[in-house]
């Protein structure tokens, strides 16, 4: 998807690219990305695209897609290039997923972060309890995978939600109207569809908007403004949530780390007759059944709880497997994690973390 070219920012500095921000405008920016409340606001970032499925490709007698990225992806990727080497050089704690949120603040969101009361602690996005911040290598490296899916055009445009509650329906729909006017919407038939010839189905560049959590919002509110806009939802619900007594959904949701806004009394997930009905036509993802991270998910039962049965029962309830999995905190794939290899094995084929919407290989024929 080809990025809308913008002009300078006063301030660029001499020879920048078009569009390439300078350093204050990043920090400031940074700055308030990571002051903001993710639970609450629509947080909009860019993914790479990625595929582990090549040798299924060529396996089936067809090339797989070579980069063709255009002048715009040239110039995303500089911008890219400039605000991870801002960032990284101002935080040791930040990743090219922070670079790649503040990019967006700048250039994806119809209003971007206000500006903090106070700088926050780190520019760093919130991570789970036992994540290790790499070493300065590593991350440079990461940075360069994505940079390089840029420059080949293999780049995602998301907004990612969670609660949306009736309070919060008029600036939604004004959110969802403005993303409309401006970007098509993104199936994960469109995403493999682009990973196999390098082309996506409208002139105009996509959007993912993904609603995590299982909320009952999602239905009640985000829902219909989706219908009303004409775009598509990717839902991440963690199973578990749905099963809840209605009057200990909130203690649930509290104790799992879900940030509840302001609600009416009553339910607080959607139920399952409600996934069925987004499912028809709206992608269902795997997030779990309670909210896990992948780091808490190594044990046979831990896996059995945490993934092979909310898979089973997401395929039971919509009739497909589910189109792609997240786990809290967002990690990448790696095939030597029992999740996340369980995952793969229950023949889940896009993988969404922090900086990359992966597509994995098929698993094996039985």
């Amino acid at each position: 998807m080809s990025d809308p070219a913008t002009g300078s920012p006063p301030g660029s500095p001499p020879g920048s690219p078009p569009g390439s921000p300078d350093a204050q405008a990043l920090l400031a920016a940074a700055r308030a990305v990571a002051a903001e409340d993710e639970e609450r606001a629509g947080v909009a970032t860019y993914l790479a695209l990625e595929d582990l499925a090549l040798e299924d490709l060529a396996g089936a007698g067809r090339a797989p897609a070579t980069a063709r990225g255009g002048e715009d992806d040239a110039r995303l990727a500089s911008r890219l290039a400039a605000a991870w080497s801002v960032l990284a050089d101002a935080d040791p704690a930040v990743t090219v997923q922070d670079a790649l949120a503040v990019l967006a603040d700048l250039e994806l969101r119809p209003v971007p972060a206000p500006a903090p009361a106070s700088p926050p602690a780190s520019l760093a996005a919130w991570r789970p309890a036992g994540w290790r911040v790499p070493p300065r290598a590593e991350r440079d490296a990461e940075a360069a995978r994505v940079h390089e899916a840029v420059v080949g055009g293999r780049v995602l445009r998301v907004v990612n939600y969670h609660d949306t509650p009736p309070g919060r329906r008029e600036e939604l729909r004004a959110e969802l109207h403005w993303y409309a006017e401006r970007f098509a919407p993104v199936s994960a038939a469109d995403v493999h569809a682009h990973l196999d010839t390098g082309r996506w189905p409208s002139q105009r560049p996509g959007v993912l908007l993904a609603f995590y959590d299982g909320f009952a919002s999602a239905v009640s509110c985000a829902a219909p403004l989706l219908e009303e806009t004409g775009l598509v939802g990717w839902f991440y619900p963690p199973t578990a949530f749905l099963d809840v007594p209605v009057p200990q959904q909130r203690a649930f949701a509290r104790a799992h780390e879900y940030g509840v806004l302001e609600h009416p009394p009553g339910r607080l997930a959607m139920t399952w007759d409600d996934l069925a009905a987004l499912a028809e036509r709206h992608e269902v993802c795997g997030h779990t059944a309670t909210h896990a991270a992948s780091t808490d998910v190594r044990s046979p039962d831990r896996v059995a709880e945490e993934v092979l049965a909310p898979l089973a029962r997401l395929t039971e309830v919509t009739g497909r497997t589910p189109a792609a999995w997240a786990w809290l905190g967002g990690t990448p794939f790696d095939a030597l994690s029992p999740g996340d290899r369980a995952v793969a094995d229950a023949g889940v084929r896009l993988w969404t973390s922090n900086t990359a919407l992966t597509r994995l290989a098929a698993p094996p024929a039985p």
